[in-house]
């Protein structure tokens, strides 16, 4: 993936500081950023090549700023609309970008959201950024399946692994990881820093770009993936909000004939996500309290109204795996073409009710 070149002049330390952390934190997979702290030092480094340049707090020098929008850079100035010497820069018109023929300078709100800005700089380097359609139903073209343990959540993951790779024999899937844990990224091997945090991060703006979305996810074998968090509190930190504008940017952009989602602890809004899903595949075990445990699911899942969710769920009751781990690729093929494998075919295939392999 090509960084983006930042080059920053912000005369304010303390913004300057808490800016490049923010985007150091969320977007250090996206941007390279070269922080200057003064016109000398920036004029002795002007040959150097960037993307965008980033300028505040210039109070007074406008030649400074007006000749930076000449050197063939999208500049962006960030302005506070309080501040008098911000209130001339946007009344000059030799600044004006419908005025000046160079293309002028965008100013931008110094005080919102480092998203919003963010999305600035994407769209003055080409990248297309769309706004999360807010329809408030999930387009059908993307089938959505979750995975879901009350007990025994130990073969969870191997379920959905599973699961979408005999689905991605036929057709394109994406799995997406929300299980505490789940000891994926041990699984993969992967730790390529943002991919569900920054799927996040966008759907709290409410705006994406397909590059970056598409930098969210890896693969292996015949299915895509999400690269799963690395800080796991902000899992359940997320509501249903989040994650279903997750699922709607993912299907307006990407063509997966199925999703399918590992869920973990269960977040706010939980039952309005399992609600959007075409099938819910309920791990189980018998005896004990696990009975207990299904009768107060299925309890709170009528107290709250989604009864109807109830002729969608595959109670599954799993064989016990006991394949040793080796690497991904090996693991998945064993799951896929012992008893484990043959259960899924069977329920995916159109069985109900509960499942088992064996006595």
């Amino acid at each position: 993936m090509h960084k983006i070149r930042l080059a920053t002049l912000i005369e304010d330390e303390e913004y300057q500081k808490r800016f490049v952390h923010c985007l150091m934190n969320y977007y250090r997979d996206q941007f390279e950023i070269a922080i200057f702290s003064g016109i000398d030092q920036w004029v002795e480094n002007q040959d150097m090549s960037y993307d965008v340049l980033i300028l505040a707090d210039l109070d007074t020098d406008h030649e400074f700023i007006r000749t930076q929008s000449k050197r063939g850079h999208p500049v962006l100035y960030l302005a506070d609309t309080e501040n008098e010497q911000d209130k001339e820069l946007l009344g000059n018109q030799n600044l004006n970008p419908v005025e000046n023929e160079d293309g002028g300078i965008c100013f931008v709100d110094k005080y919102q959201d480092v998203n919003e800005i963010v999305s600035e700089i994407l769209k003055h380097v080409g990248e297309e950024i769309q706004e999360v359609q807010k329809t408030g139903v999930l387009p059908v073209k993307t089938k959505v399946t979750a995975v879901y343990a009350l007990t025994e959540n130990e073969y969870q993951l191997p379920f959905a692994i599973t699961l979408a790779s005999i689905l991605g024999e036929k057709e394109n899937v994406l799995l997406l990881d929300l299980q505490e844990n789940s000891g994926f990224r041990q699984l993969t091997g992967n730790d390529a820093g943002m991919g569900l945090e920054e799927l996040l991060v966008m759907a709290e703006a409410d705006s994406f770009s397909n590059t970056r979305m598409r930098d969210c996810i890896g693969k292996m074998d015949k299915i895509d993936y999400v690269y799963p968090v690395s800080n796991t509190e902000c899992l359940c930190e997320a509501n249903a909000s989040a994650y279903l504008k997750i699922l709607q940017m993912l299907q307006q952009e990407m063509e997966y004939g199925a999703i399918i989602l590992n869920l973990g602890s269960r977040f706010q809004g939980f039952f309005e996500v399992l609600n959007h899903c075409q099938d819910v595949y309920l791990m189980q075990r018998r005896g004990g309290l696990c009975q207990w445990r299904e009768y107060e699911f299925m309890e709170e899942l009528h107290r709250k109204g989604y009864e109807q969710l109830e002729r969608r769920l595959h109670r599954m009751e799993l064989p016990i795996l006991t394949n040793a781990v080796a690497s991904c690729e090996r693991l998945v093929e064993q799951w896929k073409w012992n008893e484990f494998g043959d259960l899924i075919r069977r329920t995916i295939s159109g069985a109900s009710g509960v499942m088992q392999v064996g006595g």
